[in-house]
């Protein structure tokens, strides 16, 4: 499955209240469920890491790259996801290939969504075999977790020394908080923690309030 996302920057903090009335629209439109098989608006909330501010995170599902393209030119896939033109500060788009480690649950009340960052001299092969094959399970250890994906960033905007703003989007949902602080405490969460730093060099994270209007969250 391919995952096409908006990271997305405002004028000013996102509330639920300006996100309501546009969501429900995207809800009830009829963009083609064969080339677009899910749609989750990620609102953040919460603490967020203060080197990469952001304020909204748009989620499309595809089956390949070819559907999500055709999907973009027809109009289909609005990557502002309902966010009124005039708050976006900025909006950089990213393709990904998406592994679900865990499918989340329904009853997960807690979602957290991370961005990550390999290390420059770390190819982006080497770096889908270490974090799909191994991280992946040792994450499926860990205890009180309702869910897992992996999203392997293709695409996306770069830097001036040729340099993705991201490689990897983590999403991990738990039952809340405490259960998730409780996951990475244990000794599975910990051997995660370890693992993570001998293939990861940055990571920010955020709290964030999904809405999915098709599909899981």
């Amino acid at each position: 499955m391919i995952s096409v996302m908006a990271l997305i920057r405002t004028a000013n903090e996102l509330c639920a209240e300006t996100m309501r009335g546009p969501l429900a629209e995207l809800a009830s439109g009829g963009a083609s469920a064969e080339e677009i098989r899910g749609m989750v608006f990620n609102r953040i909330h919460g603490p967020q890491d203060e080197t990469a501010p952001l304020d909204g995170i748009a989620q499309f599902f595809c089956p390949t790259i070819s559907s999500g393209m055709s999907a973009a030119a027809s109009g289909e896939l609005d990557l502002a996801m309902g966010v009124p033109g005039h708050l976006i500060r900025e909006m950089n788009p990213i393709l990904c290939l998406q592994n679900s480690v865990l499918a989340p649950d329904r009853d997960a009340g807690f979602k957290r969504i991370s961005l990550l960052r390999k290390p420059a001299e770390l190819s982006t092969e080497a770096f889908q075999e270490e974090w799909f094959g191994l991280h992946a399970a040792l994450v499926k250890r860990m205890p009180g977790l309702l869910g897992y994906r992996q999203n392997l960033v293709l695409d996306g905007p770069r830097d001036d020394e040729g340099r993705m703003m991201a490689d990897g989007v983590v999403e991990i949902w738990a039952k809340d908080a405490t259960d998730l602080d409780a996951a990475f405490a244990s000794g599975a969460g910990r051997t995660v923690l370890s693992h993570a730093q001998e293939f990861i060099a940055e990571s920010s994270s955020f709290v964030v309030e999904p809405t999915a209007l098709r599909g899981l969250h």
